[in-house]
Parts: C-alpha cells; structure tokens; sequence
C-alpha cells in the first residue's frame, strides 16, 4: 500500500471544507424557453466566476445558486441554441425569477468556437468545429492538436502527446465511459477513426495535466465529452473523397430521445500521395447510439452503443525514396512481394440509470461493456538497393538524379499472425450534491479485464547475401554441419500464447468549495484510489486545483494545481518485447504543479482572451518505451525516472469580426534517467550516461488557426491551418536506449480549406418555396488544400544494412499535396 503523509493533509483540508455558507448566497430561479415560449429542456447553466453547473429540467424551469448583492454574470448554453450571457443583481432576502429566451442557433456548420472561459481550467471545444479546420484526418484529435500543450507529428493519426507523455498517457471518456484506443495498430495507416463522433457530441472539454480526482488514472491528459438529448427532429450529413457521415436525432414526447450516427472513411484517396506505391484498401466503418428514455421525473435511463470494424489490406508494390544533403545524396529504391490484412473489431455497450430526487442530490450508475477483437496478418518481403547519386544537369529525363554507385543491397522478410481478443466490463457508481456554496463528487467503480494474446512475428534481415546477424567464421576453414553458426537465426523471432484475468477497484472523492463570499476563491480538491488484483498495488493520488479571480479593472483568472498522479500498466505496458508479461510491474507515477493565468480583454473593441500556464512534472516508476510510427514498444519495465517542464501559451479572439483564430505556443523540455544502463567504455571506464530525451520529446511548437472571409460576402470563409514544431528523438532498433538521442527534421505543415455556405437558416430559408429546402438549416461547400506548400514531414525511419555493415535511417515521408472536397448539410 503507497500512503504517502502528504495524503493525510489533503484530507485534512478536504473535510475542512464541508461548510456551506448559505447567508452569502440566494437562489434565482427562472425558465428557460425559445423564440416561440416553447420550454427548452437539458440547457447548460453557469454562472461566470463558479464551477457549479445546472441544467434546465423538462418544462425549461430551472434553480440556481448566486451571491447577494453582486452581479452576477450567467451562460445559458444548448447545442441548438446561441450561447447567452446575461448579468443578474439580486438584493438579499429577495425572491427573483426570471424567464431566458434562446434565439436559435444559425451557425451549425458556420465558423469555428473554442470557448474557455469558464472558471475552471477545461478547454471548451466546439463539436462543430470540424467542419472548418481543414486537416486530413479530422475529428476532435485535429482541434486538439492545435491546443497549447498537445502535439502531434504525423497528419495520418488520431493520437496525440501531451506535455511529454505517450499516446497511452491520455483519458478519454463519453457519458462518463472510458474509451481504448486499439491494441495492435502499428501504423497510421492502419488506425481509421477515433471514437468521438461531433455529430452527436454537445460539450467537448479537454484538460492538458493537473485535472481533477473524478477523473481517472493516467499521467497526462483528459477528453471529456458528453452527447447531446435531442430536443426537437434533425439530421445531416458529409460526403467528401476521405468518406462519408450521416445523424439522425428526434424526440418523442419529451419521454424519449435518439440520436443515432454513422460514419465511414476511405484513405484510398490520401494514401496515393505516399512514396510507397501500391493496392491501398483502407475500410473504417462506424455506427453510434444514444437512446435516452425518462422514466418519471426523478428517473432516466441512457443506453450508448457503438460498433466499429476497421479493415485494412495493403498490397505494395515498389518505392523509390531520395535522402540525405546536397553532398551526399542517397536513394533507396524497394520492391515488394505479398500483401498485408488487418481488420480491428470493437464494440461498446453503456447504460446509465440517473435519480435525481432533487435540485442538489443526483445518483448514477453506469454499467459498460468493451469488446476488440483485432487480428494483424502479414507476409511481406522487401528487396532494395541503397545508392548513392548527383544531379545530371544534361540529363533529358524528368528526373535528373543519377545513380554513381551501389552502396548496398539486400532483404526484408516479415511474418506476423496476430490475434488478439479484449473485454473489459465496468460497474461505477457515482454521487453528485450540490449545497449553496459547495458541490460534492464521489465515485465508485469495480472493473474486469480478460485479455487473450497469441503472438507469432519474425523478421529476417538479409544484407549483400549474408543473413544477419550473420556469425564470424575463418576464411578457408570448413564449418561442421551441426556447428551452431549453420543455425539460421531470425533477426527478431517471438511467440507467445497470454492470458489475463483481473480486477481493478478504484474510487474517488472530491469537493469544490467557493471559500468567500465574493466567489473569488474556489478550491477543488479530492482523493482517488486504485487497487488492482494483478500485482496486489494498492495507490492514492490527492489533487487540488485553487483558483483566484480578483475584481479588478480586467477580468483575470489565477490558478494553482498539484497532485499525485499515478497510472497503473494496461495490457500493453507489461508485455515485453518477446510476448512474455512481467507479474511484477508496478504503476508509472509523477508529482505534478502547475501555475496559470486566463486575461480576458478587448482589443479593437473586439474580445480576446490570452491564457498562459507554466508546469513541472517529476516522474517515478517509468516503463521506458520506443516509438515506431504510432506503435509504442514497451521495455515492461519500472526501469527509469525523469521529469517535463515547460510553458503553454495561446491568443484566442476576433481577429477578423465575428469569427474568432488563434495562435498557440508550446515551449517544453522532458527527460528520463533509466536506472540500469552504465556501461564500459573503451577506455575501461564507467560511464553513466544520465538524464536523455524522452521519445516525445518535443521543445518547441507552434500552432496558428486563422479565419477570414470576403468582405460584402462572409457566407465565403477562408481557413488555415499552420503547423511548425521541433523533430522529436530516435536511434537505431538495434542501439542502446541511451544512444536513440538523433532528432527528426522539424514538423512543418499548411493546411487551407475554403467554404461557402450556399444555404443558412436565418437567412435562406424563407426565400424558398420548396419545402425541402426550408426545411434544412444548413448547407455548406468546403474545399480543402492539404499540406500546399508540398513539404517532405517524416514520419518515422527504415533502417538498412549498406556493404560495410553501416546502419543508414531512410525516412518515411507522409502526405504530399492532396485536395479534397466537402459538402455538409444540417436539417
């Protein structure tokens, strides 16, 4: 058991702040209804400077608490809805109510929102802010991209790293269930989708370290997302060259809801610009559910379903790759034999009872199942030939690079069937009560994992007709045939059968208390616990998040957050490279601060909002990894320590009027000292090489989102996206962890979509006389230009054998310049 005495204070301040301060505050209460006095149910309610939230009940009537003789600012937010704002002043011993009209959302697909204004440290993301941010892959991963702090070197995935940690590192919840990522995926290319559909998403919050107790048990980041309960009929549609999506939502009597989406993407189409040629057959399908039924007024029942098939086939054929600088030029030209089969198969079930018998006190229990089912299959041999070449300038052919010598040749032969199946079923009950100046969140959760694995892969390197690694022999000396140096030998051969069967209990507690009067001070701080079954661990992380908003001229927003976050090993982190697993692994920790500042202000009396936050995170019990493409190859080892420190910065606003960009900055350092790996010198000397860079790595990134439209004609938007961020370490798969410190070329890429929204409701649609057309909210056309200034970003490398047995890394380019065109279209 880890208790450390640290926890015991946290406790201490945690059950110090039990006390509501009632005589500070009233309730406002009021109804919430649209341009036509009808109710709107399920809307968003908070107030400016506090992290209590409420949402409006069946007949639109809701129930706030607010301070006395201050004014108060309050959002009302509804994904069919614009947001409002409005500003309150209630004298004490009074009672007030109010009635909130919501002017209809115009703008479904119009424009792009990244709202954090909250009070607390989350960064609202705009579920329709897809549609304009031209990025191949799309989705909510693209936007988090271009948050300060996340980054991601490679267009073709959906996963990301945030302040210095790995794909593995990040929570993602829908409805209060954890999403997994696939298991076997090595490439880009192979990985589809992700799971969050926007078409049926209403709050997107994302967190980029320091979040709270509630959330679960990872060391880097949280993506929250909850799918909106219909109020009224509607649906849409995309249809691009990258795929397709369509959503139906509806509500029937207020007593039951649906909201149903589909989507399917081919990147056929994007995967031609790559070097290697060949049969691409990448097939993504996936299909969502949301099925809400109100039982009483006190009861409710949600059902969230999901399947998703991604099926992959890849046939190569040849490539052809040149490299290296203008003085040593090199080429490396593959041909391909077999193919390559894929298919990743999930299924997600979730049900969540809810009784709220009251304003303050709601009661949920959430049970969920995940399936996957992945298989990878692949035969494939790769014959090349390393060359060196100059420019013939005289040279009538289009390409004017000429071959002057062969620096080596050989072969590549790769074998894998793997198969591997994965349930994980859940049972978490949580509490939520709110009192006039305090909310209480707590949280119990019992979870089984069984997981089957059967591993087969080898690889064998051949190089100028020796295999590799190929044993010294005497020249002219007969070798016996039963000497051990006749034996063939693989270069990377492993088989493994595994299979696991665990528990895990885990809960949490935590309080958010406004401390004064003014609401200046909330402080939000809790508990969380894990034991699992497998190695016996039991672990408890405290976390505190203080934030401060001074009344002063300009509205600031002051935060600090610390805490103990451990993460426990998943599948993945204790399997070692030959397929076997390590019974004795324990869970990766680190101690995290974080110091931040939000400065909102207007700026050509326009609104602008500048945040900046400064953090340090000191790392216990790593498993260090590697990283091959999107693959992450773990040592299954508590085997090193290490720390990241940085700074992330972003300017969000109007810089155009009515349309808001930003600009993001991320400056961040991390490092690790693995535990065991001195060595000997030549010399004869102990050498400890130390702290080295982390695989992620990356110092220096700078994000831009900007928008513009046509003067006398904003319905015609233009959008980019630019990308410019530091290459991140690697080293050759055979090299010592100490030794893979090289660094990539920087990441640089420009993006740039165009959109016409050729139909939009407030303005279009009682100009038609067909009632198709009135009945479509919107409709939009978007052209996108993916990476225009055609650069050659890498990906990840190949490393080859050349004649004197020297290792040289060909780059694996991604993308080149590729067009795509979109039409989205709201009813």
């Amino acid at each position: 058991m880890r208790f450390r005495p640290a926890t015991l204070l946290w406790l201490l301040l945690f059950f110090g702040m039990m006390p509501a301060w009632a005589q500070h505050t009233t309730q406002l209460r009021g109804r919430v209804v649209d341009t036509y006095g009808n109710p709107v149910e399920n809307v968003l309610i908070t107030t400016v400077h506090n992290t209590a939230t409420y949402f409006s009940q069946a007949e639109g009537e809701f129930s706030i608490t607010i301070p006395v003789n201050r004014e108060t600012g309050i959002t009302f937010q509804h994904i069919s809805y614009r947001d409002t704002t409005l500003y309150v002043k209630v004298a004490r011993g009074t009672d007030t109510s109010i009635v909130m009209v919501l002017a209809t959302n115009g703008e479904m697909l119009d424009g792009l929102t990244v709202t954090d204004k909250y009070a607390d440290s989350y960064t609202r993301i705009d579920p329709k802010a897809s549609f304009t941010m031209p990025t191949p892959s799309g989705g909510v991963e693209s936007l988090i991209k271009s948050m300060p702090g996340a980054s991601s070197t490679n267009e073709l995935s959906n996963q990301y790293n945030v302040r210095g940690g790995n794909y593995d590192e990040n929570l993602v919840f829908v409805n209060d269930i954890q999403i997994y990522r696939p298991f076997l995926v090595r490439s880009a290319q192979q990985e589809g989708m992700g799971f969050v559909n926007l078409d049926l998403a209403k709050n997107v919050r994302f967190s980029a370290g320091g979040f709270e107790a509630k959330y679960g048990d990872k060391m880097s980041s949280v993506l929250d997302v909850e799918y909106k309960k219909p109020v009224n009929y509607g649906g849409g549609f995309t249809l691009s060259f990258l795929g397709a999506t369509a959503y139906a939502e509806g509500n029937v009597n207020d007593k039951f809801t649906f909201l149903v989406g589909a989507r399917y993407k081919t990147n056929s189409y994007l995967f031609r610009s790559l070097e290697t040629k060949g049969t691409y057959k990448p097939n993504f399908f996936d299909l969502q559910m949301l099925l809400t039924w109100k039982l009483s007024d006190k009861w409710s029942l949600d059902l969230l379903g999901n399947f998703s098939r991604n099926s992959y086939k890849y046939i190569p054929e040849d490539r052809k790759t040149k490299f290296g600088t203008f003085s040593e030029a090199r080429q490396i030209t593959i041909y391909y034999d077999g193919q390559e089969v894929d298919n990743y198969e999930n299924y997600l079930g979730g049900l969540t009872l809810t009784f709220q018998p009251n304003q303050r006190d709601q009661y949920r229990l959430i049970l969920s199942s995940y399936y996957a089912k992945e298989t990878e299959t692949y035969d494939l041999q790769s014959q090349y030939w390393l060359s060196e070449i100059e420019a013939d300038l005289g040279s009538e052919s289009d390409d004017i690079a000429q071959v002057t010598d062969v620096r080596g040749y050989g072969t590549f032969l790769e074998h894998a069937r793997n198969r591997l199946t994965a349930v994980v079923a859940t049972a978490d009950l949580r509490g939520q009560h709110v009192f006039p100046s305090n909310k209480i969140e707590w949280g119990m959760k019992v979870q089984n994992e069984i997981i089957h694995d059967h591993i087969k892969e080898w690889k064998m390197f051949d190089s100028s007709g020796y295999t590799l690694p190929c044993p010294p022999t005497m020249p002219g000396v007969e070798v016996p045939w039963n000497d051990p140096s006749r034996i063939l030998d693989f270069g990377t051969f492993f088989t493994a059968d595994n299979s696991l069967n665990t528990f895990r209990l885990n809960g949490f507690i935590q309080s958010t208390w406004t401390i004064d009067a003014d609401q200046k001070w909330v402080l939000n701080s809790g508990l969380r616990a894990h034991y699992w079954t497998f190695n016996k661990e039991f672990t408890v992380s405290p976390r505190f998040i203080l934030s401060f908003t001074p009344r002063w001229k300009h509205e600031w927003v002051f935060r600090l957050k610390a805490g103990s976050y451990y993460q426990p090993p998943f599948y993945r982190e204790m399997r070692y490279r030959d397929g076997t697993l390590n019974h004795s692994i324990r869970s990766q920790h680190s101690y995290q601060v974080a110091l931040s500042a939000d400065y909102s202000f207007r700026m050509w009396n326009r609104p602008f909002k500048l945040t900046g936050e400064a953090y340090y995170k000191y790392l216990t019990n790593l498993i260090s990894y590697s990283v091959d493409n999107v693959q992450i190859i773990y040592s299954a080892e508590n085997d090193a320590k290490g720390y990241a420190t940085g700074i992330d910065m972003k300017l969000s606003g109007e810089f155009i009027r009515g349309i808001e960009s930003w600009i993001s900055l991320s400056l961040m350092k991390t490092a690790e000292d693995l535990l065991y790996d001195h060595y000997i010198d030549k010399n004869g000397q102990y050498v400890e090489p130390g702290y080295i860079p982390r695989p992620s790595d990356q110092r220096f990134a700078i994000n831009i989102f900007f928008q513009d439209h046509v003067p006398f004609f904003t319905p015609l938007r233009v959008h980019l996206n630019f990308v410019f961020a530091s290459g991140l370490p690697y080293g050759a798969p055979n090299a010592q962890r100490y030794q893979q410190t090289l660094r990539s070329p920087w990441y640089r890429r420009v993006d740039i979509g165009f959109s016409y929204m050729f139909l939009q409701q407030n303005r279009d649609r009682m100009k038609h006389n067909s009632k198709f057309l009135r009945s479509i909210k919107n409709a939009g056309l978007f052209l996108e230009v993916f990476n225009i200034l055609n650069i050659n970003n890498v990906s990840s490398y190949l490393w080859v054998t050349d004649i004197n047995n020297t290792m040289t890394s060909v780059p694996n380019y991604l993308t080149s310049r590729t067009i795509n065109l979109k039409l989205a279209v709201d009813f």
